[in-house]
């Protein structure tokens, strides 16, 4: 009767183990999903940045070619800044 008193306290101990860490790995993925979360956030605060620079730095180059009233320089600048534009949307879909 010892043995098999012993065999029962050894898997309530374990079972107590396995609850202990089942407990710590959904703290972790609590937490974890957490930092991904803010982590997201962070990259759609970062690319709605970078959309408004984009934004403003085509202003700005397109307002300086209308400037010099070239009209090829113009449609030169706004098809650079519209591969420029591309390659940026296409970083961000990586």
């Amino acid at each position: 009767m010892d043995e098999l008193g012993l065999t029962v306290e050894g898997i309530i101990n374990k079972t107590r183990k396995l609850i202990l860490r089942n407990r710590q790995l959904k703290e972790k993925v609590e937490t974890l999903e957490a930092e991904q979360q803010r982590l997201e956030e962070q990259i759609n605060e970062q690319a709605a940045l970078i959309r408004n620079l984009e934004e403003k730095l085509s202003n700005s180059f397109l307002s300086d070619a209308y400037e010099k009233s070239d009209s090829l320089q113009a449609r030169q600048k706004v098809n650079e800044l519209l591969r420029e534009i591309e390659k940026c949307y296409a970083l961000l879909n990586r």
